[in-house]
């Protein structure tokens, strides 16, 4: 297989608390959420990603943080939170992938 068939990562939200967390968004932070969800689709490690632990990672969009779990086996990334950076923003991920 070449670099250029890359398989793609199925981007799935983890709870109905993630779609609320993306749904209560303004409309300009949402179109930029999604449109960055769908770039993780071909490249779960962009530039600019942080590992937290383990496999999970944040992106950032503007003052808003992805947090997300890299699946490498079923190629599959689940996001866990969609959060305003703030004091809070990290406080109990490691319970979000339980």
């Amino acid at each position: 297989m070449s670099a250029n068939e890359q398989l793609a990562f199925d981007v799935r939200l983890r709870s109905r608390r993630v779609q609320r967390e993306l749904d209560s968004l303004r409309e300009v932070d949402y179109q930029r959420v999604v449109a960055r969800l769908k770039t993780l689709v071909n490249d779960p490690r962009p530039q600019g990603c942080e590992k937290l632990y383990d496999d999970v990672h944040r992106v950032r969009v503007g003052d808003i943080r992805i947090i997300y779990l890299i699946d490498e086996a079923n190629k599959r990334i689940d996001v866990g939170g969609i959060r305003r950076r703030s004091e809070r923003t990290y406080r109990g991920i490691d319970k979000l992938f339980q």
